[in-house]
């Protein structure tokens, strides 16, 4: 096999591996990654760059903005430092595919069948496996569709070199208000528009209405129950269509193929096996949650299901983070979910102004609230919005994922003064 352009490989001709990857994002390089580790042969297909959408276009460039604009307000700047962290991150996954023997193939992947691969003309890869990992893109509005220079997708945003003046960015959802703070902090006039009555909708109501106070005490513009015309998209200098992700499906197989999908998504079973005999699906384009950490957990979770023991996926306890001023994140079941769900449940707040640790950082503002069993004393969900949101919402996600009960917590102890000292706070009011 030849080498071609920066150092890649290139069939010419059938190759035989044990797995071949579709896509080399989150759930494609964490599962290429787990079956090298198990000793198997891997082929990873990616007709554009390592990483996917979340080193290129998502979870990493987003925060580096996050964190810039937090303390520089040069847009060029940003971008500078934008490029250095992917380019570092990149390299650090380049390094790794090397050095545990994993063929990185450049070029579109089709899958012809169980086990063929064509890669973008280039030759032919057969393995026992292979997995689809083909990701996600944002989702347009057909009555406004992205110009890429006045209506723009998140991936347009990343690239800009000046901040508008005036900005409507349409949805409230994680994307949208993570934007709405990046671009308010660094100067411009902000607007956000949601369909729906509240900001982030898919967490606990108590969140969305908390974010909004915020953000209009920032300045930045509100408007629920609000569609893009009544909001006068022409008036804005920029408009940023925030509505969402939709699963990448566009040539993922030949016309042949008997690959199911529904609502938009490749159909998987428990395991993440699809319709076709050996072929694996993972990430965003199975739908559900479009997160990296979830698309990481999936391929290895396909991997381990197409070589070792089967497992059944579980999202019981996948945490959620929107890096917004303030951070807001949440695990597990809503209040309004556990009361559809009829579970006899209980729910606890607790504010950071009782923390020591948030008044020597100056930020008091914002709670923890969780739902608790009320006969088994397990915590069910936290819904958390304030400082380090991010960070605590992890420690939540072990505690639910562990069963780590309400008394097992009182007996714990926690360092003082931090803000994690919010749990035991939590444990001793039930």
């Amino acid at each position: 096999m030849p080498q071609g352009r920066a150092g890649l490989l290139y069939p010419r001709a059938i190759m035989t591996y044990d797995l071949s990857i579709i896509g080399a994002g989150w759930a494609g390089f964490n599962a290429a990654i787990a079956a090298a580790r198990l000793g198997k042969t891997v082929c990873l297909i990616e007709e554009n760059e390592i990483g996917g959408t979340c080193l290129n276009r998502g979870c990493i460039p987003t925060k580096v903005f996050v964190a810039e604009s937090r303390k520089n307000s040069n847009l060029s700047e940003i971008q500078r430092r934008k490029t250095e962290v992917i380019a570092r991150l990149s390299q650090g996954m380049n390094y790794l595919l090397k050095s545990h023997n994993i063929t990185w193939v450049q070029g579109r992947g089709i899958l012809l069948g169980p086990g063929a691969v064509s890669v973008g003309g280039k030759g032919e890869v057969k393995s026992k496996f292979v997995l689809l990992a083909t990701g996600s893109e944002p989702k347009e509005i057909s009555r406004n569709p992205f110009d890429r220079q006045r209506v723009v997708s998140s991936d347009d945003v990343l690239n800009w070199e000046v901040v508008p003046g005036t900005l409507l960015i349409v949805g409230g959802g994680f994307i949208g208000c993570e934007f709405a703070s990046i671009f308010r902090r660094l100067g411009a006039q902000v607007t956000v528009v949601e369909m729906l009555d509240r900001l982030l909708p898919n967490m606990d109501e108590e969140l969305g209405k908390k974010l909004a106070q915020a953000f209009q005490k920032q300045g930045i513009k509100v408007m629920l129950k609000t569609g893009l015309e009544q909001a006068d998209p022409d008036s804005y200098e920029k408009v940023l269509v925030a509505v969402g992700r939709k699963s990448r499906l566009e040539d993922v197989c030949a016309s042949s193929c008997s690959l199911r999908a529904e609502k938009g998504a490749i159909d998987t079973d428990r395991t993440l096996a699809t319709s076709m005999k050996h072929v694996f699906a993972a990430g965003d384009c199975v739908g559900g949650y479009l997160l990296a950490h979830v698309a990481a957990y999936e391929g290895e979770l396909a991997v381990s299901n197409m070589f070792q023991k089967a497992q059944n996926r579980d999202y019981g306890a996948v945490p959620s983070s929107v890096f917004t001023t303030p951070e807001v994140s949440s695990v597990g079941l809503t209040e309004q979910e556990a009361k559809a769900f009829g579970a006899d449940y209980e729910t606890k707040t607790i504010f950071y102004l009782s923390l020591g640790m948030a008044h020597v950082l100056g930020d008091t503002q914002g709670f923890v609230k969780v739902v608790v069993d009320r006969r088994k004393k397990l915590i069910l969900g936290a819904s958390i919005v304030g400082l380090e949101a991010a960070e605590l919402v992890n420690l939540f996600s072990v505690i639910i994922k562990n069963k780590i009960g309400i008394p097992d917590l009182k007996r714990t102890v926690f360092a003082h003064p931090s803000l994690s000292e919010i749990v035991s706070e939590l444990a001793r009011a039930f």
